[in-house]
């Protein structure tokens, strides 16, 4: 996956203030801070080259950075029966020229693999519905990428924004993301945004795509582990769910738990996740690409260093995650007809993560296959789809398939899916359109790892899809369950309780109230307000923890209810207290 991708050490950035948002056209996006010229920047490709996926190094089928002209934003959709028009022919163009693109992934093999065309011809297109896909850099001529892959199939070319919630870029990459080369630098940004957004708008063409970019260090020198697998990336999730930006988002990143160095690092960014679920909005993260190892922080290329032992990625560890595996459409390079069951992605020294996590414990959702995985961890991946650019390509490839259900549930967000995955349609198998995976395993050269077997299991979870009937399946699952009601009340509670964190306890010296809070990103600053006056910025422990004593006289306060509030990156949190 682009998975690990970001990865490796990066010097601080130019501290970027936080701004307001707007979203700014892709042809447009460099004007937010961003340099499109010289070595190092995301777009800086040479002219006519085009670009290349960071797994396989594989052409990104139709890119080319000679591509000079912005094509013109849509300006909105054409009827039903026009867009069915234009997919149908795109699938006619697809069959006929099928040999020419069988190898390229993203492209026509993902299709009919899926039966995406079955879903196409019934006007089920994602039209009305918003992709997101989170970043670390962004590319300034994705626009220009996108219509020249649409141009080989008679695509439409979709409405792209970038956003940028952490602030604007810096002017040009760093020099630390520029030496990262093919693992992290700026230009290996441009690729895998490529990548994310190409794949997507092929599974639902007449979607939105909203791109987020956001840089590591925007507001704190971070660890290795954080230069690579950015809190910024998590920041962006929860400013997309609580503006209500996009109906179903991915990520693609596999930065294992073992990089960490707490687990208090990991669990502080579950505000982010909490936040998606609590608005409905799936959340997609690739589960990784060295197999059943992760790739360590001071690596120097994907999979280049990693763990001795198993390790699973700390992002689709979440339970509130869908965790996307890798698997290798099985169909004819000819005609692109199905010949068997797909099997797991695994490709010389890559192959998708899968294991436990060492951090999370088994959600009750997997309950039903504790036999299986017969751990009391969670075990990822809970589905795959195509990864052989890397399960970087398989969240987004989803993402799309999830942007297809939405718009048959009439607009309305359709996560997060993990509790029917589980309960519901996994168990179905191909009657709502789970397809087995079956063969393949995920080893690493020094350490064995999971092999696929019938049902459900470790390496591939539930298997993959038959979108045509996937889609439906889900759908009538997510309106059966009230839309998923009691799953996003849930995560509403975990979150409000995190917000409403801090213990204040009265010490009994001059009526002061000592202040303990847990649930921040370690090093990271919270600022302390009370009644909304600045009073003090803290650092927080490699715990997570910010400790403070408030005493009312020192700070003037009246006799009455005062409300206490820690503002950081990724959660605010508030508390109340009296004084006499």
């Amino acid at each position: 996956m682009r998975s690990s991708f970001l990865r490796r050490f990066v010097p601080v950035l130019a501290a970027v203030a936080l701004v307001p948002l707007a979203l700014i056209p892709a042809a447009t996006a460099g004007a937010a801070g961003t340099s499109t010229a010289g070595p190092g920047t995301a777009g800086s490709t040479p002219s006519g080259t085009p670009l290349h996926t960071r797994i396989t190094n594989q052409q990104i089928l139709g890119t080319n950075a000679s591509a000079s002209a912005a094509p013109a934003t849509p300006s909105g959709l054409p009827s039903k029966q026009e867009q069915i028009k234009v997919l149908t022919a795109a699938l006619a163009t697809m069959q006929a020229n099928y040999s020419k693109f069988a190898n390229f992934s993203p492209g026509p093999q993902d299709i009919f693999d899926y039966g995406i065309g079955n879903l196409w011809k019934q006007g089920i297109d994602g039209a009305g519905t918003t992709i997101a896909v989170v970043e670390g850099w962004d590319l300034p001529s994705i626009a220009q990428q996108v219509h020249s892959f649409d141009q080989d199939f008679g695509l439409p070319d979709p409405d792209i924004s970038t956003i940028y919630p952490t602030g604007p870029l810096p002017a040009t990459c760093p020099p630390g993301m520029v030496k990262l080369g093919s693992y992290g630098s700026c230009d290996a940004w441009g690729g895998e945004l490529a990548l994310d957004v190409i794949t997507a708008h092929l599974i639902a063409p007449y979607a939105k795509i909203i791109i987020s970019a956001t840089p590591a260090d925007t507001e704190e020198t971070d660890d290795a582990v954080s230069q690579v697998a950015m809190p910024e990336l998590m920041k962006a999730v929860e400013y997309i769910a609580q503006n209500h930006l996009a109906n179903t988002i991915s990520i693609s990143d596999g930065s294992g738990e073992s990089t960490y160095s707490s687990k208090e690092e990991i669990t502080s960014q579950d505000p982010g996740e909490l936040t998606a679920a609590a608005a409905g909005i799936p959340l997609l993260v690739a589960t990784g690409d060295c197999g059943v190892v992760q790739n360590l922080t001071n690596a120097s290329g994907q999979c280049g260093n990693v763990s001795q032992g198993p390790d699973t990625a700390a992002w689709d560890d979440s339970p509130w995650v869908t965790a996307v595996g890798g698997s290798v459409p099985n169909v004819s390079t000819t005609d692109g007809s199905k010949l068997g069951p797909d099997p797991v992605w695994h490709e010389g020294p890559f192959s998708e993560g899968a294991g436990y996590s060492s951090v999370y414990t088994r959600p009750s959702y997997q309950n039903g296959v504790a036999r299986i995985t017969q751990s009391p961890m969670r075990s990822v991946p809970d589905i795959t789809t195509d990864a052989q650019d890397g399960t970087s390509e398989a969240a987004p490839l989803l993402n799309g398939v999830l942007a297809l259900a939405t718009q048959v549930n009439q607009g309305k967000n359709v996560g997060p899916i993990n509790p029917l995955l589980y309960g519901v349609l996994g168990p179905r198998g191909a009657r709502a359109g789970i397809e087995d995976v079956v063969s393949g395993n995920n080893s690493a050269t020094h350490v064995p790892g999971f092999s696929a077997a019938q049902g459900f299991d470790v390496a591939s979870g539930w298997g993959t899809i038959n979108a045509a009937t996937f889609v439906p399946s889900l759908v009538a699952a997510t309106r059966a369950n009230g839309q998923d009601g009691a799953t996003r009340h849930q995560a509403a509670a975990d979150l409000a309780q995190l917000e409403h964190g801090i213990q204040l306890s009265a010490t009994g010296t001059g009526g002061s109230e000592y202040l303990l809070a847990g649930g921040f990103l370690p090093g990271h600053p919270v600022h302390l307000t009370v009644d909304g006056r600045a009073v003090a910025t803290l650092t927080v422990t490699p715990l997570g923890t910010v400790t403070d004593m408030i005493d009312p006289a020192a700070l003037n306060l009246p006799a009455g209810t005062h409300q206490v509030q820690l503002s950081s990156l990724l959660i605010t949190e508030t508390a109340t207290f009296r004084t006499r």
